[in-house]
């Protein structure tokens, strides 16, 4: 058995073996991080910046064309920042970085609602003012993706990420944008919109387009995903989710936009059954429970229903229906 004090000797050989002598030595500069390109060697990366950083992760035989090796350095001003270089059979894959960059890059709710899947990140840039933070890269020329972070004025937690792949938006993403006043929407609303709707008919029976929370693949694209969000008109916290596919309602979601009390007991839950119908299922607990997804048409429509249980807040049961007849059902802290 090691002796005490052995593992901390052991840990700070570690760090000195990988920092050239000197932890304060595994620093690196925006422009440093900036200078270093895709494909770079590991030797390269190193004599640039005059140490070769921690290894945080080292998987694979040394020479092998499939190693991976990730390294870490800190920022020279705060150590809480860092930039992360993952290199592939010696060369480097993908660098990414977090708080390296601290300049501010803001986009406004009705920007990002601008932007579209197709658009180059100059587009973007004209529209925001500024390039945003390119938070991570990899590839060449045309499989070249970098990864751009753009933060909201007077909201320190949202924030919005465009992916561009061979120079065009392929993902794009928001978390906490404040949806403007025209994107809230009813439960009567949410009920009416039927899945085979065009974004645009959604668009037009809402009053308004909705926050793009998600949109994946080249516009126009049959299989192109495009996710939009609408808040509650009573409550901001209840939200409604239209996913499209292709241009067309996919799937429909809500959390919290049916206020209404829908309740089930333990005994009921055991009796019911796979292969049973929502009206069966209806008529046992005295209420068709709360639609809170569906998708598909015809025989393939599928539909999942969420009943809470008196007395106890946490606990809930939930059931799929396809094709009318339940297919899937599960509880939480029924007794």
């Amino acid at each position: 058995m090691l002796p005490s004090g052995a593992f901390v000797l052991v840990v700070i050989a570690t760090v000195i073996l990988h920092c050239n002598g000197a932890p304060t030595n595994c620093t690196i500069t925006l422009q440093q991080y900036t200078t270093i390109q895709i494909g770079w060697t590991q030797q390269q990366v190193t004599q640039f910046l005059g140490s070769p950083g921690i290894i945080v992760l080292e998987v694979g035989t040394a020479g092998s064309p499939y190693q991976m090796i990730s390294v870490q350095y800190s920022a020279l001003q705060s150590s809480s920042a860092t930039a992360s270089f993952l290199f592939m059979g010696g060369s480097l894959y993908t660098k990414s970085q977090a708080g390296i960059d601290a300049g501010v890059y803001t986009i406004t709710s009705q920007q990002y609602t601008m932007i579209q899947a197709g658009w180059t990140r100059d587009q973007v840039t004209n529209l925001c003012g500024s390039p945003g933070s390119a938070i991570s890269e990899s590839g060449t020329g045309n499989t070249a993706s970098v990864s751009v972070m753009y933060t909201v004025s007077g909201t320190p937690y949202a924030s919005v990420s465009f992916t561009f792949t061979g120079g065009q938006i392929t993902s794009m993403f928001e978390v906490g944008l404040s949806p403007p006043v025209n994107d809230k929407i009813t439960l009567l609303q949410y009920q009416t919109v039927q899945i085979g709707w065009s974004q645009q008919q959604v668009t037009q029976f809402l009053g308004g387009p909705g926050i793009i929370v998600l949109e994946v693949g080249t516009a126009g694209s049959p299989y192109q995903m495009i996710s939009v969000q609408y808040s509650g008109q009573q409550s901001s916290a209840a939200t409604a989710s239209f996913l499209f596919m292709g241009g067309s309602l996919y799937t429909k979601s809500q959390a919290g936009m049916d206020t209404g009390v829908y309740t089930i007991t333990s005994q009921q839950y055991k009796t019911i059954q796979p292969g049973w119908t929502r009206d069966q299922v209806t008529s046992l607990c005295g209420s068709p429970g709360s639609a809170i997804s569906e998708s598909g048409t015809g025989n393939t429509a599928s539909v999942s229903v969420m009943y809470t249980v008196s007395g106890t807040p946490y606990a809930f049961a939930s059931f799929t229906f396809t094709g009318g007849q339940i297919t899937s059902m599960f509880e939480v802290g029924l007794k």
